[in-house]
């Protein structure tokens, strides 16, 4: 299966999960020169913007993104709120998935 595919299988696996818990779903792969936000959904209070990490190995899953990479996901999430203007909260989530299954869901991960 080639890489592309790989991916688009885990965000629609991480979509159809968000969207069981109640999360509207808002836009996927919204990309801009420097950076791509995986998947935007919301809820009541907050527009979550979540990372989605197809993974073959599960060790060491809390040091998988590098502050480079979240400080790029911050500013293109800036620039997608300039465009799409909301007073809800701001979160950044993480989702691995392993093989078709969610392994884990981290919320919040820029505030811990």
């Amino acid at each position: 299966m080639n890489l592309r595919k790989k991916w688009n299988q885990a965000e629609s696996l991480v979509i159809e999960y968000l969207k069981n818990k109640w999360y509207t779903f808002i836009e996927q792969n919204f990309t801009i020169r420097w950076g791509e936000l995986d998947i935007i959904v919301e809820d009541n209070n907050s527009r979550i913007f979540v990372e989605v990490k197809d993974v073959d190995n599960t060790q060491d899953l809390h040091n998988y993104i590098s502050p480079k990479k979240i400080s790029t996901i911050l500013k293109t999430i800036l620039f997608f709120n300039q465009r799409h203007p909301t007073e809800k909260q701001l979160r950044v989530d993480l989702v691995f998935v392993k093989q078709n299954t969610i392994l884990h869901h981290y919320e919040n991960i820029t505030n811990q």
